[in-house]
Formats: C-alpha cells, sequence, structure tokens
C-alpha cells in the first residue's frame, strides 16, 4: 500500500491496491526505469549539487543518485512546496478566485525509508480533522518509487525509530541496490504498471541474499542511536521539562531555523495574502515557516508567548519526540540526521561531538545529573 493509516480511518487517504504475487524483480538498468517514469510523471529525485544531494526535477540524461542520500532538504517540499500560490482573487462585479491546477502525475524516485515514514506523519497532519485539499491533490497523484539504504549517514539514527535503513510498505516501487543492478518489489497497481513492460527477470534467492546481507550490513553500521527507548520518551521528558540542561543547550542556538527547515515533518507555513495597489487584484500565498524565528509566536499587538530563546528550543524538541506522537500517533523525528547536519552553531561551542540540534544529543544531556550543570541564572531570557 502507497499509505499506512494509523488509529481512526483517514477518509482522503490514497487509496492503492495492494499488488499480491508478484515477488520481486530484478532490474539491471536504472535508466530504463527512470525513462519509463519520466513518460507519465513529473520526476523529482536526488540530485548531485555542491557536494551534496537536493531533490529536484530530473531531467532526460541527469540521473538521480540511489545510494541513499540525506538530501538538502526532504521530499515534502515536492507535497509541500516551499513557497505556493494557494489562489489568486479578484474584486470587482463580485468577488472570483481562481486556484492553481493539481492534478499532474508526480513521482519521488529515490525517496529513502525514513522520509517514506516523515510522509506518513504529515499525511496525519494534512489528513485530519481539518484536510489540507493543496497537500492531498498532490499526494494522491504522488507515486513513490523508494530506495532501501545499504548506507546509513553518520547523521542517521533511523535504527532507534525503527524507520530504517529498510522499508517494509507504503511503496509503489522498492528498490534495493544488489552487486549486479537493482532488486525491485511491487507495492500497489500504479507501481506494476509502471515495471510491467521493462521485461524485469525474476529475482534469484542469491539476490535475495545479497539484499538481506546489505541491509543486516547497514544496521550493524549504524552507531548513532537513543539513549532510551521511544516508548519511554514521553514520561522522560515529562519528568525533566526543568532539567537545567535546556538553558545550556538554547544559550548556544541561533534560533535560525534551520533544523525546522531541513526537517521531514515539520509543516508551519505563513499564510499571506499579496494584493496590487489597486486592492482589487491579488494571490494568497503558503510559505514554510519556523517555530524558532522570534516572530513566528507574535500575535496582535506584539504580544509574543514564546519570546525567550528557550521556549521555542525547547518547544521544537518536545514537539518531535513527545508532542506530536500524542497528536497524531506517530513521532516528529524519523531519525533522518538533517538537523544535525544543517545546525550552524558548530559542536566546538559546546564541548559536545555532534550539534545541539540533535536530539540524541538533546536525550543524552536530560539524562546526566541535574548538579552537573551550573547555571548563574535561573533561566534564559535571550530572544
Amino acid at each position: 500500500m502507497a499509505c499506512l493509516m494509523f488509529g481512526q480511518v483517514l477518509q482522503v487517504l490514497p487509496k492503492r491496491e495492494v499488488v499480491v504475487g508478484i515477488g520481486s524483480l530484478k532490474l539491471d538498468n536504472l535508466d530504463t526505469l527512470i525513462e519509463k517514469v519520466l513518460d507519465g510523471y513529473l520526476a523529482y529525485g536526488p540530485i548531485a549539487k555542491d557536494g551534496e544531494y537536493a531533490f529536484e526535477l530530473i531531467k532526460p540524461g541527469i540521473k538521480p543518485y540511489l545510494g541513499c542520500a540525506v538530501t538538502m532538504l526532504p521530499a515534502k517540499h515536492v507535497l509541500q512546496p516551499v513557497n505556493q500560490m494557494l489562489f489568486s482573487f479578484w474584486l470587482g462585479n463580485g468577488f472570483k478566485i481562481e486556484e492553481p491546477a493539481l492534478d499532474t502525475k508526480l513521482a519521488i524516485l529515490g525517496i529513502s525509508p525514513c522520509d517514506v515514514h516523515a510522509v506518513l506523519a504529515l499525511d496525519r497532519v494534512f489528513g485530519g480533522t481539518f484536510v489540507d485539499p493543496y497537500y492531498w491533490e498532490r499526494r494522491k497523484n504522488t507515486l513513490i518509487i523508494a530506495a532501501n539504504c545499504t548506507e546509513v549517514a553518520r547523521e542517521s539514527f533511523c535504527t532507534s525509530w525503527g524507520t530504517g535503513p529498510e522499508l517494509y510498505s507504503n511503496y509503489d516501487l522498492l528498490l534495493t541496490e544488489i552487486a549486479d543492478g537493482y532488486l525491485v518489489e511491487v507495492g500497489s497497481s500504479e507501481g506494476e504498471e509502471v515495471v510491467k513492460d521493462l521485461g524485469l527477470s525474476k529475482a534469484t534467492q542469491s539476490d535475495l541474499n545479497d539484499k538481506a546481507l546489505r541491509l543486516e550490513r547497514a544496521r550493524a553500521n549504524s552507531r548513532k542511536k537513543l539513549p532510551i527507548t521511544p516508548n519511554k520518551l514521553h514520561k522522560f521528558l515529562k519528568d525533566n521539562f526543568d532539567h537545567p540542561a535546556w538553558v545550556r543547550n538554547a544559550d548556544v542556538c541561533f534560533s535560525c531555523g534551520n533544523c525546522t527547515f531541513a526537517c521531514p515533518t515539520c509543516y508551519c507555513a505563513d499564510i499571506r495574502d499579496e494584493v496590487r495597489p489597486s486592492r482589487n487584484v491579488g494571490v494568497r500565498r503558503a510559505e514554510w515557516d519556523s517555530c524558532q524565528i522570534l516572530e513566528f509566536s507574535e500575535v496582535a499587538l506584539g504580544a509574543n508567548f514564546r519570546r525567550p530563546r528557550i521556549d521555542r528550543f525547547k518547544h521544537r524538541a518536545l514537539h518531535k519526540l513527545s508532542w506530536m506522537k500524542q497528536q497524531y500517533g506517530l513521532t516528529g523525528c524519523v531519525g533522518c540526521g538533517r538537523c544535525v547536519r544543517w545546525c550552524p552553531s558548530w559542536p566546538e561551542r559546546r564541548g559536545r561531538i555532534t550539534s545541539l540540534a540533535d536530539p540524541v544529543e538533546i536525550v543524552a544531556d536530560l539524562m546526566e545529573p541535574r548538579e552537573k550543570f551550573k547555571i548563574e541564572r535561573p533561566g534564559s531570557t535571550i530572544v
């Protein structure tokens, strides 16, 4: 299935017919699959860019990287664009609005297991009591071609959450790199349609063993782990809400928002109207926003209920690791490690080996005895 339903059934979830009995196929040349996808879809995939990888539009002749790269921005920007026009409007003889067409068939090629889990979290957010029609119009027309991770990035801790390195469901096609090509597993009728004319051969037991060995090696090489089991996190964070470690972390945070913009499950956006001087023509836009930015929580007359930086820092960590689980049934962290990689507050500033945006490091700090932290003031008021 392309989408897993947790708890109550969300009526807007894209329906996918489960394909049974196809088994695993062998793909010798990735180019043939890419050509087939480009023939019917507007496809995005990890493209090399200045020494990093970014989910960008795949064009003929440009091959995406399927080595499970942690891209700069997650695939969520395909479903929830950084800056999107919701509708344009005219005021004159009456009121008229026009919405953009969102029925384009999309494909996300080479999306990693943790990012697929992040999409499932966004499904819960945008498909709950209040449905976001812009997200769902894109989502129901999107083909998920995932790639198992035969290597785990040093910042990643997906094994702590069970979100990688292997994906077990919620895909249309699943690729795994093996010795002489790719193992292809079909998860939906849409995925079957893509591969049915490619002349793929049946995978051998040797191919399946190769896959299992590579994924087991990836799991064994994943050294970064949460110091506490996920099911104990909520009570642990609640018990340590006033731990002095929060102050130490917040004091070296730039409050820049990088961690939230890079996060695959952060979904906050700012809605604004852009109106021409005539005041009768304009557009409404949604643009990514961040709870770490001072103005985010500002309301009428300048009041701000998260003005101190420590309040914003703590809010992000607790929302990712605890509150989102309570609200949506899915933890807001999938262990991709992007927040670690793109935090500009260098580790040397705090004498640690990883960035302060790292959930693993935050939890580890909270496990230290309170007496270890010498706080010279009762709380941080830095904005």
